[in-house]
C-alpha cells in the first residue's frame, strides 16, 4: 500500500446514489446535472488539478438530498438545487484563494 497526500485543495463529493424512484435519493433528484455544472465551472475557472469533483455513493441522508460534501474542509450541503451552485462555487473560490 502506498500513502500519499492529496494534490487537491478541496474535493467535492456529489452523491449519485439512485434508488430507481422507490424512495427519495440524490441520484434521482438531478445530481448528474449538478455535478456536470460544477465540473464545467471548475474547468472554466482554471481550477482543474487543484479542485476535484467526484461521485459518491450513499451519504446516509437521502431524504435531505441532493447532498454535496467538500473535503477536507468538512462542508456539507443538503437539498442542493441548481440555484445553489453559485454559493457553492463561491465557497470553493474562497478555499482556493486561502490555500494559494
Amino acid at each position: 500500500m502506498e500513502q500519499r497526500i492529496s494534490p487537491y485543495q478541496c474535493h467535492l463529493f456529489v452523491c449519485a446514489k439512485t434508488r430507481g424512484g422507490e424512495q427519495k435519493s440524490c441520484g434521482d433528484e438531478g445530481t448528474p446535472d449538478l455535478k456536470a455544472a460544477i465540473k464545467s465551472e471548475i474547468k472554466n475557472r482554471g481550477w482543474k488539478g487543484i479542485v476535484r469533483v467526484s461521485d459518491s455513493g450513499c451519504l446516509g441522508v437521502c431524504a435531505s438530498g441532493p447532498n454535496i460534501m467538500i473535503y477536507p474542509q468538512q462542508i456539507w450541503f443538503s437539498g442542493v438545487t441548481p440555484g445553489d451552485l453559485p454559493k457553492i462555487i463561491q465557497i470553493v473560490e474562497n478555499i482556493v484563494r486561502r490555500e494559494a
